[in-house]
């Protein structure tokens, strides 16, 4: 093995038939195994998918180090549809939108301003722009899958949810988390998608996901996707 693991957590269970490894999210690789599997095969079993382990722990890596709370200067970097763009903070009138080119979010800020009322600013006129970006995109996205479904919402909307994403109300309004705009086209397909298949049906039921999976084969890895990176989904 070329890497070192630094917890492993290793889970006999009586009624185990065969061996399966996980990492949460704090690296730890947690080995279920059944009760009689010897040590060696336990190493033999980490040693064959050590390369799937090192790939999992990177990637909790990535998002913990996104994790940590952005600083609004010139040369940090912020997602939008799954791509990373760097802010550049020119001087000029706040009043002036947002513009993304050349891979770059412009701000405008005046020269005089002082840190803590520039990052106020700098976060006030992101979020409009990824407002105003998420309406957009979204209706797009809304309406190009309720034709492909057969199904017609009544209208599409934004609202500031905390703990979730979307929702599908009686009235056939779909309203959206303008921060699912920061994950990729396919993450936010799935939200979309998810919310029309509440048009028909309004619970979880097993006809919802088969619904689900006849639009999108591959949910269960975006909705998994989405349950890991989803707190990172921030400005």
């Amino acid at each position: 093995m070329n890497f070192k693991i630094e917890n492993i957590e290793v889970i006999r269970k009586a009624r185990s038939k065969t061996a399966s490894i996980s990492v949460k999210p704090d690296g730890t690789v947690q080995i279920l195994v059944p009760h009689t599997l010897s040590e060696e095969k336990i190493l033999a079993l980490v040693e064959r998918k050590s390369q799937w382990i090192r790939n999992k722990i990177d990637h909790f890596q990535e998002i913990n180090q996104k994790d940590k709370q952005s600083e609004y200067v010139s040369g940090e970097s912020f997602t939008y549809l799954g791509r990373n763009y760097r802010l550049k903070i020119v001087p000029g009138d706040p009043s002036e939108e947002v513009k993304l080119m050349n891979g770059r979010f412009y701000v405008h800020i005046p020269s005089e301003t002082a840190q803590v009322d520039r990052d106020r600013l700098v976060v006030e006129q992101l979020i409009s722009w990824y407002r105003s970006r998420a309406i957009i995109r979204l209706r797009q996205k809304t309406i190009r899958y309720a034709r492909q479904m057969g199904v017609v919402p009544v209208a599409v909307g934004l609202k500031d949810y905390k703990s979730q994403w979307a929702s599908c109300h009686t009235d056939s309004k779909i309203y959206y988390n303008w921060k699912i705009i920061i994950a990729p086209h396919s993450i936010v397909d799935y939200v979309v998608v998810h919310e029309l298949c509440h048009l028909v049906h309004g619970d979880h039921s097993k006809k919802f996901w088969k619904l689900l999976e006849t639009v999108l084969p591959d949910y269960l890895e975006r909705k998994e996707w989405l349950k890991v990176n989803g707190k990172g989904l921030k400005i």
